[in-house]
């Protein structure tokens, strides 16, 4: 009777939650779904079924193929190159004996920005005339390196990826941090009497302690590289001609620019669930790279 009252009053706490996830999360979820196979302007009260004509739409659309390509090269410069700085960062100040207060809050301070106020501040610093980029290239007599960084198709790409690193490297360095001080001193000290110096005992104790908190930092930096939007959209719109395209953006037009709602809605399930494969993949992989360290940390031992 007991257990009956406790299961009734936890089901009672968590009623509300669960009744904003239905309302909120659920129904517009199986909504998109419905509006995918169905072809609507936004305005009128008509909404015909068009089967499966806006995925055939999609498959066919080579501009949302294109942003998909960006996408993936977003996420993976978050995956190797922002994770990577964050944690040398963390474990950089973690070794620190002086100013390490002062490095944590210089190191997260991107994260406190929004995206719009990132993607407005670098646009002036790359900004081909009075940007402080280009000025400071000719303030070391670099003048032949001065560039459109963000109106040439082929250093677009990379501005807005430079950008992106830039703004995620505080998020993974506190994770890091945090999961770097969790790691036992007593296993730095047993591997000191092994023996173990620098990159050994990096590769034998640190990567085996940090193995979780990488997993999750990856899962997320490649989820938020996955789905850039606020930064491309102010830094350059998805231009020149559509090279730092990127599909949350491309939806975004197709929905509110062009009232294809239904093409659109088409085009985020195709993208969804391009996410939770990628995201189950990840998992995988990082499990499979944990249990791996972590067995041959046992070995070691």
């Amino acid at each position: 009777m007991r257990r009956r009252s406790r299961v009734l009053a936890a089901w009672l706490f968590l009623a509300p939650a669960l009744a904003m996830i239905a309302l909120f999360t659920v129904v517009p979820f199986v909504q998109g779904i419905l509006l995918s196979f169905q072809s609507w302007d936004g305005v009128s009260l008509d909404s015909p079924l068009v089967g499966l004509d806006n995925y055939r739409y999609v498959l066919d659309d080579t501009q949302f193929w294109g942003s998909m390509k960006n996408a993936v090269l977003y996420g993976l410069v978050g995956l190797i190159v922002a994770n990577a700085v964050s944690m040398v960062m963390a474990l950089a100040v973690h070794r620190a004996r002086r100013g390490s207060a002062f490095f944590r809050t210089v190191y997260y301070l991107p994260g406190v920005f929004s995206t719009v106020v990132v993607g407005v501040m670098f646009s002036w610093f790359l900004d081909p005339n009075i940007g402080i980029v280009n000025q400071m290239l000719k303030t070391v007599g670099l003048d032949g390196l001065q560039h459109n960084w963000l109106g040439d198709p082929k250093t677009a790409v990379i501005a807005v990826a430079a950008v992106f690193v830039w703004y995620h490297w505080g998020f993974g360095f506190i994770l890091f941090l945090a999961g770097r001080q969790d790691v036992p001193k007593e296993l730095y000290e047993a591997s000191s009497l092994d023996g173990a110096r620098g990159w050994s005992q990096f590769r034998y104790v640190t990567w085996p302690g940090m193995s979780h908190v990488t997993g999750i930092v990856s899962v997320l930096t490649l989820l938020s590289g996955l789905q850039i939007f606020g930064t491309v959209q102010v830094l350059t719109n998805g231009g020149p001609a559509g090279h730092t395209e990127v599909p949350t953006l491309h939806i975004y037009q197709q929905a509110f620019q062009y009232s294809e709602y239904g093409r659109a809605a088409a085009m985020s399930v195709i993208f969804g669930l391009c996410l939770v494969a990628l995201a189950c993949v990840q998992l995988w992989v990082s499990r499979r790279l944990g249990g791996s360290t972590d067995s041959r940390t046992e070995k070691g031992r």
